[in-house]
């Protein structure tokens, strides 16, 4: 038996033509008068004017009283706050996952801060396996780890300062050699961080283990989750425009677009070179 091909579901053309509509004057981005939201729409304007005023009934749009301009309405911001509420950043992040490693071919892991510090909560290993110690529940360090210099560089200080004056001490007490020599250099590798909007691991955990961390944002500004891509020395390409870099860095901004992000503390850098590139 030969299966006909489903028809497409009729729904309301007016609901289709009021949505529309409504995304025009979200793509505007700012108080638009009738004639510009008519011809972004592509509407008559006397078509449009009819939404717009049951847009205004219910608080989605209202106008100014003093220009006629139009904008989007506080309903508009209740319904966009509750949208945002219901995301997930977890599960978003976890979604693009696996893509990622296979668009870099490395392991990959997202990373939230819980009781102990960075800690890993999803991760997709690479096909060929990597012998890093990294799965569900692993704990990094804020000092030596990409991942840990993300929470370190966007975190309130007030959390931070603690955990990184006892993480300095103790690295200082091992006299580790691959470790900040102090604060005054530490607070140089975040604001690296904060300029490009990725951190760089390049054995500083695991000799021989090479990383990139990006941070994700959610739609208030703060960080979600740090997003990282991890691997062998000899194969991970470390440079800031490498492959793997530009990657992660893009799947990190579009993430936090997801969440509703819409700030620029993702760093300038996407477009041009800095210093030591």
């Amino acid at each position: 038996m030969i299966q006909q091909p489903s028809k497409p579901r009729q729904g309301i053309n007016s609901i289709d033509v009021g949505l529309k509509v409504l995304m025009e004057l979200v793509s505007l981005g700012r108080p638009a008068a009738l004639r510009e939201i008519a011809e972004a729409a592509e509407m008559h304007p006397a078509k449009l004017h009819r939404y717009l005023v049951s847009f205004v009934r219910g608080g989605f749009v209202q106008q100014n009283v003093h220009d006629g301009r139009y904008d989007l309405g506080p309903q508009a911001l209740t319904f966009s706050l509750g949208c945002l509420a219901r995301l997930d950043a977890i599960r978003v992040g976890s979604q693009v996952l696996e893509s990622l490693m296979e668009e870099t071919q490395e392991s990959v892991f997202i990373a939230v801060w819980g009781d102990a510090g960075p800690t890993v909560v999803d991760w997709q290993p690479a096909r060929r396996a990597i012998a890093a110690s990294t799965r569900t529940g692993t704990v990094f360090p804020l000092v030596m780890s990409s991942t840990g210099r993300v929470f370190a560089a966007y975190m309130p200080a007030s959390i931070m300062d603690p955990y990184l004056a006892q993480e300095l001490k103790d690295l200082k007490d091992r006299a580790n050699l691959r470790a900040p020599a102090d604060r005054a250099e530490l607070d140089g590798l975040l604001a690296e961080v904060r300029r490009r909007g990725l951190a760089r691991g390049l054995s500083i955990r695991i000799p021989g283990i090479n990383s990139f961390s990006a941070p994700v944002f959610d739609y208030r500004g703060k960080l979600a989750f740090a997003l990282t891509a991890f691997g062998y020395e000899q194969s991970f390409d470390s440079g800031w425009q490498s492959p793997i870099a530009k990657r992660l860095r893009a799947a990190a901004v579009r993430l936090s677009r997801q969440l509703g992000h819409t700030g620029s503390e993702q760093g300038q850098v996407e477009a041009r070179s800095l210093p030591g590139d």
